[in-house]
């Protein structure tokens, strides 16, 4: 079996049986009615209110490296993948592995549902003291989705 398969593998284990088709339809259907750069900002508040909710369990972190810490702990019980965060001149690189949300959503639907990733982060930085000028932005992604590539750097 490849790593590529493995990951395939892992995450179709993600998305519950019985939400998998409805939450592909209920893409389908937004996707055909709305614009994706207002499908973007919805998911991207989305993300904003599901880190304002979770943001308690990340409260004692102090270094980027017991923020990967806690994310992965987070992430793996949620069976949401895991993520490496790498600072770089000024802005972190986050790789956020096994992403279920192009298998709950579809690969197709990705940029847009990348939002919710992108307003998840960003909410979580904010509140670690990022100013306003440093933004997320999802740079690329990887084995049909799994692998979601962001960058939070200055506008």
């Amino acid at each position: 079996m490849t790593a590529e398969n493995l990951k395939k593998y892992i995450v179709k284990q993600q998305i519950s049986i019985q939400w998998g088709p409805v939450l592909s339809a209920m893409a389908a259907e937004m996707s055909e009615v709305s614009e994706k750069s207002d499908l973007r900002d919805f998911f991207f508040r989305i993300g904003e209110r599901f880190a304002s909710k979770e943001k308690n369990k990340f409260k004692n972190v102090e270094t980027l490296s017991e923020l990967e810490n806690s994310l992965n702990s987070y992430w793996t019980s949620i069976n949401w993948g895991w993520v490496e965060l790498e600072e770089k001149d000024g802005t972190i690189d986050i790789t956020h592995n096994c992403s279920p949300i192009a298998e709950a959503f579809g690969n197709s639907e990705l940029s847009w549902t990348v939002g919710l990733l992108e307003g998840f982060y960003q909410t979580l930085f904010f509140e670690f003291g990022a100013n306003d000028e440093m933004k997320i932005n999802c740079i690329g992604e990887s084995a049909d989705g799994l692998d979601l590539h962001l960058k939070f750097s200055s506008s």
